[in-house]
């Protein structure tokens, strides 16, 4: 018989939706086993569901099994039509509840995605530990009631750089996203300034820290590859706009291309960028692409460009947009 034991103290501290749910699939019995129904332990199980061996680890040290609602353990065996049912307890939140309405472009079980404004850290430091998006997105699990909801960013946006960026509802659909074959296609929007000449271009510029400082990066041989594809939207003497795709993920990327370029993003002032447009970094991420690591589905999302750009746009680009 399957072990269907369990710590009693494991077993009071459920609540709330489960981390994973799995129906062990039909099989067809081997005649090496003489038409004996094959079973399988929990780890095999939860390994054939692509779940990786770090997440397997935490699962099987803190993790609360049932197998057709009744209390397991990590060793119990299955067969075909159990019902495996997983939780780990509640994560205790890290950050502090922060009453503020971050832009939510969509949300399901698994996660949610972001519109987050310029000027707002991901999460907490040492100079700022309140006013983060891990802060308000604490209170709004709280106010909606989510109580296995935690904070578990899939990619971050830098403080003055606005739009996109995908929240992990748990740790086991942020840890999804690494074994996906398919990577996040990531497209960003910018007023850059000057008349930026061509329609298209491509950047293959390696990026290092720069010496002597701990924030500023710049194009060196002795940095890390990044690859940038930039298209102009429209442009005008006096700023462009022009959308990105990246290919890596450098810190500043785009930033840093652009400025070696000679058009640095409007706002932009620590790669020589103009203050007298906007006085905040002109760096949207408008679009994301990728498959949903729970799903299989394929998602498309987009975000409107920031309302702070309409004027410019309105005065100098509206007349000047490039046709494909």
């Amino acid at each position: 018989m399957p072990d269907t034991t369990a710590p009693t103290e494991k077993k009071n501290i459920v609540n709330g939706e489960p981390l994973l749910t799995l129906v062990v699939a039909d099989s067809t019995p081997s005649p090496s086993n003489k038409g004996k129904t094959r079973r399988l332990s929990i780890n095999h199980l939860v390994r054939q569901a692509g779940v990786s061996q770090a997440m397997r680890r935490r699962l099987r040290t803190d993790g609360i099994v049932y197998v057709n609602q009744k209390a397991a353990s990590w060793h119990s065996l299955v067969v075909p039509g159990d019902k495996v049912t997983i939780y780990l307890p509640k994560e205790e939140p890290t950050f502090i509840p922060w009453a503020y309405d971050i832009p939510i472009i969509y949300e399901d079980e698994h996660l949610l995605i972001i519109n987050k404004p310029t000027g707002l850290l991901m999460h907490p430091t040492s100079t700022e530990r309140f006013h983060t998006v891990a802060n308000a997105l604490i209170h709004y699990f709280e106010k909606t009631n989510q109580t296995q909801a935690a904070f578990h960013p899939v990619h971050r946006l830098d403080k003055d750089t606005s739009g996109l960026v995908i929240i992990a509802k748990n740790a086991l659909v942020q840890h999804s996203f690494t074994k996906t074959h398919a990577p996040i296609r990531k497209i960003y929007e910018a007023l850059c300034d000057g008349f930026f000449p061509a329609n298209f271009a491509t950047i293959h510029w390696p990026i290092a820290r720069k010496e002597e400082s701990i924030i500023e990066r710049t194009v060196s041989l002795d940095g890390k590859a990044a690859h940038t594809d930039i298209t102009c939207v429209a442009r005008h003497k006096r700023l462009s706009h022009v959308r990105f795709v990246l290919h890596t993920g450098r810190t500043h990327q785009i930033r840093v291309h652009m400025s070696h370029l000679g058009f640095p993003l409007v706002g932009d002032d620590l790669y020589g960028g103009s203050l007298d447009l906007l006085e905040k970094q002109a760096l949207h991420a408008i679009g994301l692409q990728f498959v949903h690591p729970m799903t299989h589905t394929f998602m498309n999302v987009t975000a409107p460009l920031p309302t702070a750009w309409e004027p410019l746009i309105s005065q100098y680009l509206e007349h000047n947009k490039i046709s494909f």
